[in-house]
């Protein structure tokens, strides 16, 4: 259904950037963008390091597994999970979805499943966490507007979610459940939830690692703000990342969330001091830098090819390891 219904949001996000752009005045943004490509380059360094702080989640999710995924596996796994995470409804979950599919000849089946889970869990609270102090920042500039509220809202609706997915995958029932519904893969089943219950409810390590990567990002919005000329605080760095997280709630099924972040954004001018063709060009600079990832991502699987493996050749009995 989400694969027919693909074409229409994007249709739709597109749109909406039509018309945001109309609104806020093509020339007024192109001189905008161009003023601000110089500092482009800054932003993409940035945005390295948030790749290996989710790499590193994600590494941390297999628990006692991570050493037999190489890394080079892992750094392509990334990649091309981004990719995915950016195109794909549902972007995050279709990204560990795909990470684990590539990594479970090295881990196993019930492994990576586990792991997606945990790593999918962990990314669920670090941007609740995050949403806190842009929620606070919000407070500061703009009082108990309806960015605040959504920014506050935003951070309990995702810690909940993460509790609620780890605590529900990690039931007793749902484990007797799957095993007497599985019927041959019962054993992964099993195996699978033991990986999950290895570790603590609250996947601390993997979350700890996703909110570096977050806090990388607000260091990005602190460069994209001055880069189109605004005043780059840590409050508007912070607004602006809480900003960005409720544009990808709010579009999380449209393709890179075209048209809605930047809809989010020039509605969200007046708090920022700034004008919307400027607010607009932050989101248009996020989306330049995003397409750079996509595009590697998508070349990866042509020019970076691996070793075929097979789950009897890569995995080795292991106990997972506390989150």
């Amino acid at each position: 259904m989400l694969t027919v219904l693909k074409p229409v949001f994007a249709l739709g996000g597109l749109g909406m950037l039509t018309a945001m752009v109309n609104k806020a005045g093509a020339h007024e943004l192109k001189a905008t963008l161009l003023a601000a490509l110089p500092l482009l380059p800054w932003v993409v360094l940035i945005e390295l390091g948030r790749q290996g702080c989710d790499a590193t989640a994600t590494r941390l999710s297999y628990g006692a597994r991570a050493g037999q995924v190489p890394l080079s596996v892992l750094v392509r796994a990334q990649l091309i999970g981004t990719a995915v995470s950016s195109m794909a409804p549902a972007g995050r979950a279709a990204a560990e979805a795909t990470k684990a599919t590539l990594l479970t000849p090295y881990a196993g089946a019930a492994a990576a499943t586990a792991a997606a889970a945990t790593s999918q869990s962990a990314s669920l609270g670090a941007g609740g966490l995050i949403s806190f102090p842009c929620a606070v920042a919000s407070y500061l500039m703009t009082g108990w507007s309806a960015f605040t509220v959504a920014m506050v809202v935003h951070g309990f609706v995702l810690l909940l979610a993460s509790l609620g997915v780890r605590a529900g995958l990690r039931a007793k029932r749902l484990g007797a459940w799957m095993r007497r519904r599985c019927g041959k893969w019962g054993e992964h089943a099993e195996s699978f939830q033991a990986s999950l219950c290895a570790g603590g409810l609250c996947p601390w390590r993997p979350m700890l690692a996703f909110l570096g990567s977050r806090v990388l990002q607000v260091m990005q919005y602190a460069v994209l703000a001055h880069a189109v000329g605004i005043d780059a605080t840590v409050l508007q760095a912070l607004f602006t990342q809480g900003l960005y997280l409720v544009a990808l709630a709010m579009g999380s099924l449209v393709p890179g969330q075209v048209g809605v972040t930047d809809s989010v954004f020039s509605l969200a001018a007046g708090a920022m001091g700034t004008s919307a063709a400027k607010a607009m060009s932050i989101a248009v600079l996020a989306h330049t830098v995003q397409a750079v990832f996509v595009l590697v991502g998508a070349l990866t699987p042509l020019v970076w090819r691996t070793r075929k493996v097979t789950a009897a050749q890569g995995v080795a009995p292991a106990v997972p390891a506390p989150a």
